[in-house]
C-alpha cells in the first residue's frame, strides 16, 4: 500500500463476507482501511492479467454493492500486470452518472523499489516490476538471492519461492525458473520436497482459480497459461462452482 498505492495505514481488516447480488462476487482484495488520523474507507483491488475492456463496468457494480453495504467512502485500485498497454477505460460518465476507478500498471515501477524492500512479499514483486536495461536472469537471480537474505525459515521461503515462480509465469519469463531454484536455494531440496510439490498444486489451482474469474479465456487458453492440463482447469471451475453453490 505504502509502495504503490501511495497512502499510509494504521490499521487493517480483512473484509470476508462475500458480495452478493443475482449471483455471488468475490473480490480479489477487500479491505476496511484506518488511516493514521482515524479516518475509516473501503480498499478494493482487483489484478488483471488482461486488458479487460469491460473492467469500467465490472468496478463500477462493485462499487454500487460496497457503497450500499458498508457506507463508508471507497477507493478502486486496478493493479495491472500485464505484458502489454492497458487502454481500458477507467472513467464511466453516462446517463448523467459518472464514476472513475485508478489503474495502476506495476510494469511501470522500477523493479529496484521492490528489490530493496525488507519485506519478503514485497521483494516477490519486482518480477512484476520494470527491468530497464537488465537482462531478466540476473533479476530474477538478485530476486532469489534477496528472499534468501531476508532469513526466513525454511517452509516460508518455500512459499516466497512458489509465489515467485507464478508472478514469473504471469510475466512470460522465459526462463528455467526451477533450474534456478534448485542451484541457489540451499536449504531445501525442491524437486523432492513433498510439501513444496504440495505446494506448487496448491497455488496452481489459486492461479488457474484467478484465471477462470477473469471470464474471457477458454479452458484450453488458461491450461496453456498455467502449464497445466485442460482436466486440472476443468476440476478446479468445478469446485468454484461447488462453493458458490
Amino acid at each position: 500500500m505504502n509502495s504503490v498505492l501511495g497512502f499510509k495505514v494504521l490499521e487493517s481488516t480483512v473484509i470476508k463476507e462475500k458480495l452478493q447480488q443475482t449471483k455471488e462476487k468475490e473480490a480479489d482484495v477487500l479491505r476496511i482501511i484506518t488511516d493514521p488520523s482515524g479516518r475509516k474507507f473501503i480498499l478494493h483491488l482487483e489484478f488483471q492479467v488482461d486488458d479487460y475492456k469491460k473492467m469500467v463496468y465490472r468496478m463500477a457494480d462493485y462499487w454500487v454493492l460496497l457503497k450500499s453495504k458498508y457506507k463508508f467512502p471507497i477507493r478502486q485500485f486496478v493493479i495491472y500486470i500485464g505484458n502489454k498497454e492497458p487502454t481500458m477505460r477507467t472513467v464511466l460518465s453516462e446517463d448523467g452518472n459518472y464514476f472513475q476507478f485508478q489503474l495502476i500498471n506495476i510494469t511501470q515501477f522500477d523493479y529496484l523499489r521492490f528489490l530493496n524492500s525488507i519485506n519478503p512479499e514485497e521483494i516477490i514483486l519486482a518480477v512484476l516490476g520494470d527491468f530497464g536495461n537488465e537482462q531478466p536472469a540476473n533479476v530474477l537471480s538478485k530476486i532469489i538471492q534477496r528472499l534468501e537474505e531476508t532469513k526466513t525459515d525454511a517452509n516460508t521461503l518455500k512459499k516466497h519461492y512458489r509465489q515467485l515462480r507464478i508472478l514469473a509465469k504471469l510475466r512470460n519469463l522465459n526462463l528455467k525458473f526451477d533450474d534456478m531454484i534448485k542451484n541457489m536455494a540451499k536449504y531445501f531440496d525442491v524437486e523432492n520436497d513433498p510439501f513444496f510439490i504440495k505446494g506448487q498444486e496448491k497455488e496452481l489451482s489459486k492461479f488457474v482459480a484467478f484465471l477462470l474469474r477473469e471470464g474471457n479465456r477458454t479452458f484450453e487458453q488458461i491450461a496453456d497459461i498455467a502449464d497445466t492440463t485442460v482436466d486440472f482447469v476443468k476440476s478446479v471451475q468445478q469446485k468454484l462452482q461447488a462453493k458458490n453453490s
